[in-house]
């Protein structure tokens, strides 16, 4: 009477997922847990659905009780099997809420109402009904089951689009897939009621869902045989609802250096052997691994952090065997959290961590401990990191001009174009905070060439001699002076405004002339187009007075900390090094001259430019037109 030539290759299959599951290591998280379920709830609703057609197919040998027992349980699992699915897309979806509502109190009301009549069917006949001769037949209530299956689906679907926007799109389409293809399979069911075919639809959903959601690899890392950043990302999510979790993580310091000093055998090694010892050492906490030497271990309690980062310091004291006659030597960088902090939010956790891993290196202290202002820090560096894409993105990063002064005349020659970005009030952002951001995420090419093409339309627009400027200072990043393309695009910007180079001086600093060679190769094929070059903030770095007798500078900018430190304490340093300069016919400028004594002082030591707050802040570039302008 029924067709079961799908129930085995179905059966094979999700033993076969079952097998799987309990061999490859799994976060404890509800997403797992639910698969597992799914997986179980589907082989008992295929044993019993095929014992139930079997039996009633051999009514003759068994029971009117029995044959009703055995198809209760079957619609029992059938509708659980149900349950399971939708309580799936909840957890993809990140709706399971432990708080009642009207919605959730709905959902298992639904459940329960279904279940109660499929259990009532052991007494009644509700879904199906079994005479004294054994005959099986359908119930008053028997399309209770698609009634609860296409209520759950259609549910999970408007759950979906509600959360369309907050979830990616492979995700999204994922859930709509695999709610399909059980809606179709209850369809084929409801058309093809000889051929148990609903098995093979349920295990086309199951596979969509494990390539998509349940695949181990996608949370381990094969290198260190541990969790990886997703793993981790996906369990802090779980333990917001703890109080205090303990949540440790620790990073090589100094790992990419190593792994050219050891080779990157070695070190994949010593990683491994890493791996190995906290697995042994604390078999009840999860280990992660993310990348380039950080490590990170999880657990429920917090108590025992202390005990466990000097174990862990204990062990590194100690060389690891990466090989034959092979012992490395690292040392480690702690990251733990206060206990103070509120773990609900668990994206700032996530980004904590992360973060504090990842600038750990740019602190001299071994054990870093983040806390509410960490966050607060962190967060902060996030709108910022906004900022800056949304500027660069919508071309607007803002052009402010602060004016050069002639220190003889006190009259304007020059000024500085100087970027500016705002945040999402509309508020501007101290550039000591978006530059590093810009030059981390790669942004600050665009953002340069921006700044040098506002200059460029700035003097189109102007008559910028009636001002009393000869010139603007457009300043390269590092990052922005290594490109290659740099004189070309440069210079179709100003052959674009019809800009003569010599109304351009491109400032560099003395981080740019860490690269010697490159330096002079690209300021000698500047030239040729005419452009002209400033060394920026000299004394922060790593300049000396060789190299510079070899630059084609025009002019030196002193740092402001050095034109600072003298008025703090005097001495012969810097009027000789302005003498120097003259000498090697630089012209000198003295940055961040705030005073009058400032300003006379920098004058009578030699300086040629001022240029600071006692002249003018930075201003809009059109408040400086309307300032020093003929408007």
């Amino acid at each position: 009477m029924w067709d079961y030539s799908f129930i085995l290759p179905d059966f094979i299959i999700l033993f076969t997922f079952l097998v799987y599951y309990f061999s490859h290591p799994r976060l404890p998280i509800k997403l797992n847990r639910t698969f597992l379920f799914i997986l179980i709830v589907n082989i008992l609703t295929i044993v019993f659905d095929v014992s139930a057609s079997w039996t009633l197919e051999h009514s003759g040998h068994f029971s009117p009780f029995f044959l009703r027992v055995i198809n209760a349980v079957f619609f029992i699992f059938f509708i659980a099997r149900i349950f399971c699915f939708f309580l799936f897309t909840e957890d993809v979806l990140d709706l399971r809420s432990r708080h009642w509502g009207l919605a959730p109190a709905l959902k298992h009301i639904v459940f329960i109402l279904s279940e109660l009549i499929a259990i009532s069917n052991f007494f009644f006949d509700t879904i199906f009904s079994i005479s004294e001769d054994c005959v099986y037949s359908r119930g008053a209530f028997y399309n209770v089951i698609y009634i609860c299956a296409f209520y759950y689906i259609l549910y999970g679907l408007l759950l979906c689009l509600f959360k369309l926007k907050k979830i990616s799109r492979a995700r999204f389409l994922a859930v709509l897939t695999f709610n399909f293809v059980l809606a179709l399979g209850y369809v084929f069911r409801i058309l093809f009621p000889n051929f148990l075919i609903m098995n093979l639809f349920s295990l086309v959903a199951i596979i969509i869902i494990f390539v998509t959601f349940e695949n181990p690899i996608f949370y381990l890392s094969i290198k260190a045989k541990a969790f990886n950043k997703s793993a981790l990302s996906a369990i802090l999510k779980e333990l917001g609802s703890k109080k205090n979790p303990l949540i440790i993580a620790f990073m090589i310091h100094n790992y990419n250096e190593l792994r050219e000093v050891y080779s990157a055998a070695q070190m994949d090694r010593g990683i491994e052997l890493i791996s190995q010892f906290l697995a042994k050492k604390y078999p009840k906490l999860l280990r992660f691994y993310l990348r380039d030497g950080k490590f990170a271990l999880v657990g429920d309690d917090n108590f025992c952090s202390d005990k466990i980062r000097d174990e862990i310091s204990t062990r590194f004291s100690q060389s690891w065997c990466a090989g034959s006659d092979v012992d490395i030597y690292l040392e480690v960088k702690f990251v733990q959290f206060d206990s103070k902090l509120d773990f609900g939010n668990y994206e700032k956790i996530s980004n904590a961590l992360v973060s504090a891993l990842r600038e750990s290196e740019n602190f001299e202290a071994v054990n870093i401990m983040v806390n509410e202002e960490t966050i607060k820090e962190i967060e902060r560096n996030t709108q910022i990191k906004r900022a800056v894409e949304h500027a660069v993105e919508n071309n607007s990063v803002e052009m402010f001009l602060q004016p050069l002064i002639d220190a003889k005349s006190y009259k304007l020659v020059g000024a500085e174009a100087l970027a500016r970005i705002r945040d999402e009030n509309g508020n501007l952002i101290p550039p000591g905070l978006f530059i590093p951001i810009a030059e981390k995420n790669g942004r600050i090419n665009s953002m340069g060439e921006q700044m040098f093409e506002s200059a460029c339309k700035f003097i189109h627009e102007h008559d910028i001699e009636k001002m009393g400027i000869s010139w603007i200072n457009v300043n390269l990043s590092p990052i922005q002076f290594l490109r290659p393309d740099l004189n070309k695009r440069f210079s179709q910007i100003l052959e674009k405004y019809e800009v003569d180079s010599d109304k351009i001086h491109l400032e560099i600093t003395e981080e740019s002339m860490i690269d010697y060679a490159l330096l002079q190769k690209q300021i000698q094929t500047m030239r040729l187009s005419g452009f002209q070059f400033v060394l920026d903030d000299y004394g922060s770095g790593y300049s000396n007075l060789s190299r510079l007798k070899r630059c084609p500078f025009i002019n030196i900018k002193l740092d402001m900390e050095i034109v600072r430190d003298y008025f703090k304490e005097q001495d012969k340093i810097l009027p000789t090094l302005v003498q120097t300069f003259k000498q090697m016919n630089f012209t000198v400028t003295a940055e961040g001259v705030e005073t009058l004594e400032m300003v006379e002082t920098m004058r009578g030591i030699g300086c040629d430019f001022l240029q600071g707050y006692y002249f003018s802040k930075p201003l809009p570039s059109h408040e400086f037109a309307k300032t020093y302008g003929m408007y």
